[in-house]
């Protein structure tokens, strides 16, 4: 994202002396940034599917487990979001036993 701003930049400079440039450079500021924010994305998607992958298998085990696997996962999205405790957590799991 740096990179786009120094395109920015320069398209603001070459303004001042040749309006040509100025829209070159102010299009690849758009490309590299358009560019950066994909890559953002896809390492969001990628991150993202991989916890859904890691929640796939906890519902799994707790299901082997005997455990309510819809629990597990509130219980997982709870201590994610900080609403409750580690304590909390496992007091409601032994609770669903």
């Amino acid at each position: 994202m740096f990179i786009a701003i120094l395109y920015f930049a320069a398209a603001g400079a070459a303004a001042v002396g040749g309006a040509g440039a100025a829209g070159v450079l102010y299009d690849r500021g758009r490309q590299h940034a358009a560019t950066s924010s994909r890559e953002q994305d896809s390492r969001n998607l990628a991150r993202l599917l991989q916890a859904e992958i890691s929640l796939a298998q906890l519902r799994r085990e707790a299901a082997e487990m005997g455990v309510d696997p819809d629990q597990v996962e509130a219980g997982y999205f709870a201590l994610r979001d900080g609403s409750i405790s580690l304590d909390e957590a496992l007091t409601m799991l032994r609770g669903s036993r």
